[in-house]
């Protein structure tokens, strides 16, 4: 380019036209433009695009080279990423859900672990007894266990068409009005339906032997509760001599009602006594499904009771008072088959108290509800059942037939069967009243006292249905 013919040009312009210069020194400055500003060539459009880049790059993600001097030269900078929105709204997420795992550990998981071994412990300790001979009671006399009759079981082998029920009563406690109404309520007919008590048919009451004689009319089964050992205690202490009756000191609190109650009762009230088993077995119902709804009918319009439960369809073990969940049946103590409301979770020892001395007491049935559950589920329970190493050592060698069937893939040929859950139907204990839960029932409603006689009715599919009725109150 020709630079001396662009200011000649310039000049020649100016003298044609002065008058524009005077009056726009401004124009005649910006026209007078550096001469570099008049290049043309590729290399300044290639500095821009250059330029251009760079700052893409310190935009981006990469970091460059930057100013220490000049924040906003530095792309990763954490001062720049606390300001914006997304970065709080993270945090805001983070610590949300940090808060949520927190409470649902501390709320829920934690305690069900430390709960889950304050149980364990009480399976861990060597006890090759079981609870037996605890309660220093002697030599039970009677029968310790009985299998329901096949002809009463709903749907079994007698009744394939599931007409027959199980009607099981809680303590009646003499209360024969009560009861004759109750069965009336549930519809019993004798030619279809079993009745069972769970003890305490007698004592407190007004007519304890017209309820005997109601009983054995319906061909009714009762297990043994505390009230009925301790009548049959006074029974033989009173027919064995003609020797005065002891002090109540030496024999039991109630020696003296038991002794006015034995005047009114005859040798087959004895003899119906003296046939009622510690545990009645009842085993699973051929014709039971998993699941039903729970019904409720009750004298009171308000009852707690309505609510959905799971049909019963596992083995029912009937007892008075309790039992002790992974001691089997023929290692539990009698008088705590009777007289338990309590155990010590880390223990296992039984009470017949609300509260010991210790302070480690739990109402039994929360151990058997959570021992039983984790049958059910399928979790490992072996530990529960082992009493020493040495015993141990004999059951691996029972349940593995040699490292060669392991091999394999074959089960050994004298692998036991595991353990399966049970549900525990029992009386006994007034002051808990009704409760219903997966694997244990109980009955007693403090009907002697005022409160409601109980009737649990369980037909051939497992479904449950509760019946009450008022009662009086003779206690008072």
């Amino acid at each position: 380019m020709d630079f001396r013919r662009q200011d000649h040009d310039d000049d020649h312009e100016h003298e044609q036209n002065p008058h524009r210069w005077r009056t726009n020194p401004q124009g005649a400055k910006a026209a007078r433009k550096p001469l570099i500003e008049h290049v043309t060539n590729s290399w300044r459009r290639d500095e821009e695009i250059r330029k251009q880049t760079e700052k893409e790059d310190y935009d981006g993600d990469e970091p460059g080279f930057f100013d220490f001097d000049n924040r906003d030269s530095c792309p990763n900078s954490p001062a720049r990423a606390l300001r914006s929105k997304q970065c709080w709204r993270m945090f805001a997420v983070v610590l949300l859900v940090l808060v949520v795992v927190w409470y649902y550990w501390t709320c829920h998981i934690r305690p069900q672990h430390e709960q889950d071994w304050e149980y364990k412990q009480g399976f861990l300790p060597a006890q090759v007894r079981g609870s037996y001979g605890v309660a220093k009671g002697g030599h039970f006399d009677g029968v310790r266990i009985r299998d329901l009759e096949g002809r009463f079981l709903p749907g079994g082998h007698a009744d394939p068409r599931g007409l027959r029920r199980l009607v099981f009563v809680g303590d009646v406690h003499g209360c024969r009005d009560e009861l004759e109404r109750l069965l009336a309520k549930v519809g019993f007919d004798k030619k279809r339906d079993h009745l069972i008590a769970t003890g305490d048919v007698v004592s407190k009451g007004p007519d304890s032997a017209g309820v005997l004689d109601l009983l054995a009319h319906h061909g009714a089964q009762s297990v043994r509760g505390n009230h009925e050992d301790r009548l049959l205690e006074a029974w033989k202490v009173l027919s064995g001599s003609d020797a005065a009756a002891p002090s109540e000191e030496a024999t039991s609190k109630g020696y003296s009602k038991d002794a006015a109650l034995l005047k009114h009762l005859k040798p087959h009230h004895m003899k119906y006594l003296q046939a009622m088993p510690l545990i009645l077995r009842i085993p699973p119902l051929p014709q039971a499904t998993a699941t039903a709804t729970f019904s409720s009918s009750s004298s009171s319009s308000s009852s707690s009771h309505k609510k959905e439960h799971h049909n019963i369809a596992e083995e029912i073990l009937v007892i008075h008072a309790g039992l002790v969940p992974h001691v089997p049946l023929e290692r539990q103590d009698p008088y705590f088959v009777m007289n338990m409301r309590t155990i010590d979770h880390k223990t296992h020892v039984p009470s017949a108290l609300r509260e010991t001395k210790k302070g480690r007491s739990k109402p039994w049935i929360e151990l058997w509800n959570w021992y039983n559950s984790r049958l059910e589920q399928g979790k490992e329970v072996a530990g529960f059942h082992v009493w020493s190493f040495r015993e141990w050592v004999a059951r691996q060698r029972e349940t593995s037939g040699g490292w060669l069937e392991g091999l394999s893939g074959k089960k050994g040929s004298r692998a036991k069967e595991k353990p399966k859950p049970q549900v525990a139907m029992y009386g006994h204990d007034s002051k808990m009243g009704l409760q219903l839960h997966r694997w244990s029932k109980g009955l007693d409603t403090a009907c002697v006292s005022g409160g409601e006689l109980t009737a649990l009715v369980l037909d051939a599919g497992g479904r449950v249905e509760i019946v009450q009725v008022s009662c009086r109150n003779y206690r008072s």
